[in-house]
């Protein structure tokens, strides 16, 4: 699907890593932006995974960061530059939320899900930001009707693609105007390494976050940028083993009963099916939920399972079992939490490259066990 992408500039079949921090003037009229002369600005080996990455997401242009979080602290720092207003589904990632909040203050508007609450402000804000699978409960907002509001306006849609990749949905493909992208997770996909994206085709737009990245600090090193680059190179199998896993994980704890309710948007039982199968066909990604229905139970759980790791993040080949109430959703009110569906007995689960077997086997013994 990406081969052509993959990077072949030299004849090094694993490209080179740059460590320098200097380079060398030779008496050109710079461009700051796409020169290379201290590493701060820019690197060779992170311009080289931008060069990928870009042409993986179907962008013009593109920005590696040193986190996920940083790539969207660039985006949300011009919005408040500028003055914008921006809507924002209230189920997106708590850190996300909270730095929103943070900047923007009374220019933040929260809508979603339901979904109509957020196509209602579509047409009166400057900006709309979202999850292409929303975390932590796999909700799919309306993704082609939020593109056809902003076209032909003034609105600039920002899509977090971290859940999907480019692998299962591409964004500006689709009328995005940004994608946002946790490198940290599927697209390194080995939890060894941090990293964020930001993809455009807006040249003005690219050059002023370029300004923001310098300004903060925030570019990736270069031995993360080719970790990243290692990973792209089984992005996409590692993606589809573990959505063809996760759907069958999915589909044996709602049959099961062993569990209150289940998660996942290839499940027809999920809210968003329908729109997810229209946006990404038949694949939905290697993240699932599902509510143990107690605190006690979700936190045995944890404590029990030995196969699947319970740690923070996802994406990776390392299957990982989370809990959203008191980690990535720890900020928000225990009111709030409940109407998204982040109960205290919720785990969400990422699926990685395990053998869809042995991943049953834990789950089942475990979840019996607290039965």
């Amino acid at each position: 699907m990406f081969e052509e992408c993959i990077p072949r500039h030299w004849d090094d079949v694993v490209p080179p890593i740059h460590i320098s921090v200097i380079y060398a003037y030779r008496g050109e009229r710079w461009d700051p932006v796409e020169e290379i002369k201290y590493g701060r600005e820019n690197n060779p080996t992170a311009k080289l995974l931008e060069e990928t990455l870009s042409c993986m997401e179907g962008a013009g242009y593109g920005l590696v960061f040193n986190t996920g979080m940083a790539s969207l602290s660039a985006i949300l720092h011009e919005l408040r530059r500028h003055g914008k207003k921006v809507a924002m589904a209230r189920l997106v990632y708590g850190s996300t939320r909270q730095l929103a909040e943070r900047l923007l203050g009374n220019a933040l508007f929260l809508a979603g899900p339901p979904w109509d609450e957020l196509l209602s402000l579509a047409d009166k804000v400057d900006a709309i930001l979202v999850e292409t699978i929303a975390n932590p409960t796999l909700r799919v907002p309306p993704l082609s009707e939020l593109a056809k509001t902003c076209s032909g306006r003034d609105c600039i849609l920002i899509v977090d693609n971290t859940f999907a990749s480019p692998v299962i949905y591409r964004p500006l493909e689709r009328g995005a105007d940004i994608v946002v992208e946790s490198l940290t997770k599927y697209i390194a996909g080995h939890n060894d390494v941090l990293g964020g994206f930001i993809g455009l085709s807006d040249e003005k737009l690219y050059r002023e976050l370029w300004e923001w990245r310098k300004l903060l600090g925030s570019i990736i090193q270069p031995l993360d940028a080719y970790l990243v680059l290692r990973g792209l190179r089984t992005l996409e199998l590692r993606v589809r083993r573990s959505s063809e896993t996760a759907l069958e994980i999915a589909r044996r704890l709602e049959e099961s009963g062993l569990v209150e309710r289940v998660y996942y948007p290839g499940l027809e039982s999920h809210p968003d099916h329908e729109n997810a199968k229209r946006l990404f066909g038949s694949i939905f990604g290697g993240v699932l939920a599902f509510d143990t229905g107690s605190r006690e139970k979700a936190l045995s759980l944890l404590r029990k399972i030995r196969l699947i790791v319970p740690a923070p993040s996802l994406g990776a080949v390392d299957s990982i079992a989370s809990y959203p109430y008191e980690s990535s959703h720890r900020g928000l009110s225990s009111e709030e939490k409940e109407s998204l569906g982040i109960t205290p007995g919720l785990i969400r689960l990422s699926v990685g490259v395990d053998d869809v077997e042995a991943l049953w086997s834990e789950l089942e013994r475990v979840l019996k066990t607290e039965g």
